[in-house]
């Protein structure tokens, strides 16, 4: 069956229908025969075989449209058709009684002033009124009545005389054109029907809209695992009776809308924002929208890392630790006590002793292991730039500044941690707004007037002595005892003992020879002997480096600066280190002579200085070889700069 289906209670309706549908080329409609209670068991095969509109006229039309939930259209019966048919008669001299519901009837007061005959409506409420109309009608003194085809049948068997109403094609090409257009515009309603119902089941929130009566109109699949309430109980029914939570009939009542309000739903925490639907000043219904707290997090989180995309991750574990001395043992075992909790812990120790590797393990070990692990080294950032990377930016806040502004560390680890190494080079400017974070885990970014509430665990790192800082007044007391609650110090490589100098060597010389595809070199007595006698300034961070050194020129030459001056050339960094120790050496035999004989300090800052300066001022190459890192780098030769400025 056609999705448009024409039932015609005529004959000559049926073929005038047929010959519409084959001239216009209407591949969607068809045609049955059929009048009153016939043409209405017609229409209903045909809607049960798939038709979605019924075209019929007269009583067969309203008799399909009353007793059918499909649309149906009406062939009109137009003032043609009536002269159309009374033509014959137009030299009758009695009454003719034109008979019909008020669809037929209507508009024949119009006709009847034009008409030469006298014309009298006789109108029926319904079927059953025909013969009884006729009857009375007829006792009246009308002999002739007009109308369908069961006024014909009552007519002949009153012995009255009848005139059949036909429609002509205009009137039929009409009606179906305008099924049509109902139908097109049917389906163009039901495809954006199907778009707010898909557009509502894919979003994450749950709404849930009602009409003006408080019956729900929307209730989508994120509101049926919000509420666990089945969508198809749900639709149709009065919200009062399924949410009563919502206070949906409330909006409609105060017709103000409501954002942020928080509700318990089963034990989880609902954010709820409800409006009321206005059409032309009337409030018609309102829509509620719900957020599960935890769910909004997640995404939010999600969306912050995903836009980030900077790689805010912690790679290591308390397993990658290598170690084989107690101290270590003891310093993990307290890092893995840490890490259970959120309070802010701060890591000691000298540069290189592997203070980020305990802050990746301890946010690792804890409940934030899914969450971003943000680290940043405050002596590697300009103070300029310290305020802006730390707490962010608002929308044109100064020249330069990205239009859509910019999340400082806190922010984009939402829900994660926060890890500030070198925190002692933090300008004492900032560490007031330092502060107020940690303490009030809220973030203001420059530029901006509102607070960002954020949840961050804090980890900080220093090898300088915040203690003496304090009380020199270069650190403010108050932050340092919000920082260091939990307190770990990291020993150096010294006091690891000579089987853990060992093992690291061992794990970095199997790392870089695996990394550049070169064969191990072999530990022999004189090499371990020289790795557990040598000074490691750089700890952790100058073996590794040793290590990679060695397995790219493929020998142990140049261990340790003693051997050096044997086996290097005179114009090397090692030959350099050489006769610093060499001469350090001498002095120890006797008493230095005043003012000949420099101190560490500037024994230091003349061997960094001429290993920056023979490796071209490559920075990585000079830290390499020094066995430091950028930040201290940087920090020796500014410091060595202005001393040269102040003594220049």
């Amino acid at each position: 069956m056609r999705e448009i289906l024409v039932v015609a209670p005529l004959a000559d309706i049926y073929e005038k229908a047929v010959q519409i549908v084959e001239e216009q080329g209407y591949d969607n409609v068809s045609v049955l025969q059929g009048t009153m209670r016939e043409g209405l068991a017609a229409a209903r095969r045909g809607v049960r075989q798939g038709a979605a509109l019924v075209v019929s006229r007269g009583g067969t039309y309203t008799m399909i449209r009353s007793a059918l939930d499909v649309p149906a259209v009406e062939i009109k019966v137009s003032a043609y058709d009536i002269v159309q048919s009374l033509a014959p008669m137009m030299d009758c001299q009695g009454p003719v009684g034109v008979v019909g519901y008020n669809n037929v009837v209507y508009g024949f007061d119009i006709l009847k002033k034009l008409l030469p005959m006298e014309i009298v409506k006789v109108e029926l409420r319904q079927a059953e009124d025909v013969e009884s109309a006729i009857a009375a009608y007829r006792d009246t003194g009308i002999t002739t009545f007009i109308g369908d085809t069961n006024v014909r049948e009552v007519s002949e068997r009153l012995g009255s005389s009848y005139i059949q109403i036909t429609s002509q094609k205009e009137s039929i090409l009409t009606a179906i054109q305008e099924a049509r257009r109902i139908l097109q515009s049917a389906k163009a309603e039901r495809l954006r029907a199907q778009q707010i119902i898909t557009v509502t089941d894919f979003v994450h929130d749950g709404i849930i809209a009602i009409n003006a009566e408080g019956v729900i109109s929307i209730f989508n699949r994120a509101a049926e695992k919000i509420f666990h309430v089945d969508k198809e109980e749900a639709l149709n029914a009065k919200v009062t009776d399924v949410v009563p939570q919502c206070a949906l009939p409330e909006t409609l009542r105060t017709r103000r809308p409501m954002v942020g309000h928080v509700l318990r739903v089963g034990g989880n925490s609902i954010a709820i924002n409800r409006a009321p639907v206005v059409v032309d000043g009337a409030v018609t219904g309102a829509v509620a929208t719900f957020q599960d707290v935890t769910e909004m997090q997640k995404v939010e989180q999600k969306v912050r890392r995903t836009l980030a995309d900077r790689g805010f991750s912690a790679r290591y574990t308390f397993e990658d630790i290598v170690h084989e001395s107690a101290a270590m043992r003891d310093c993990i075992e307290t890092a893995r006590q840490y890490a259970e909790y959120d309070t802010p812990v701060l890591v000691t120790g000298e540069s290189g002793v592997g203070k980020e590797l305990f802050c990746q393990s301890i946010h690792n070990g804890g409940s934030r292991r899914d969450g971003p692990f943000v680290a940043i080294n405050c002596a590697a950032i300009p103070p300029s730039l310290m305020e802006t990377e730390l707490f962010g930016y608002a929308e044109g806040s100064f020249t330069g500044a990205s239009r859509k502004g910019r999340a400082g560390i806190f922010e984009l680890a939402h829900r994660g941690t926060v890890f500030l190494d070198e925190i002692g080079e933090i300008p004492l400017e900032l560490q007031g707004r330092l502060l107020r974070v940690v303490q009030e885990r809220q973030v203001l970014r420059l530029g901006d007037d509102k607070m960002i509430p954020v949840d961050v665990r804090i980890i900080c790192a220093t090898n300088r002595p915040l203690e003496r800082m304090v009380r020199e007044e270069r650190f403010r007391r108050d932050l340092f005892f919000r920082i260091n609650i939990l307190t770990l110090h990291v020993p150096s490589l010294r006091r690891r003992g000579a089987e853990s100098i060992l093992a690291l060597a061992a794990h970095f010389m199997r790392t870089y020879s695996e990394r550049y595809g070169k064969p191990p070199l072999p530990f022999t007595a004189e090499v371990r002997a020289a790795l557990t006698q040598r000074r490691y300034e750089g700890n952790v961070r100058e073996l590794e480096g040793l290590m990679e050194r060695c397995v790219i020129l493929g020998t142990f030459a140049g261990l340790c600066p003693p051997a050096c001056p044997s086996g290097c050339p005179p114009d090397c960094a090692e030959h350099d280190a050489a006769e610093t120790w060499t001469a350090a050496k001498d002095a120890s035999a006797g008493p230095p002579e005043p003012g000949r004989s420099p101190d560490l300090r500037t024994v230091a800052d003349r061997y960094i200085r001429q290993v920056y300066e023979r490796a071209g001022g490559n920075v990585r190459e000079a830290c390499a070889v020094l066995g430091i890192n950028r930040s201290t780098l940087w920090r020796r030769l500014r410091a060595l700069q202005a001393q040269n400025a102040t003594t220049g």
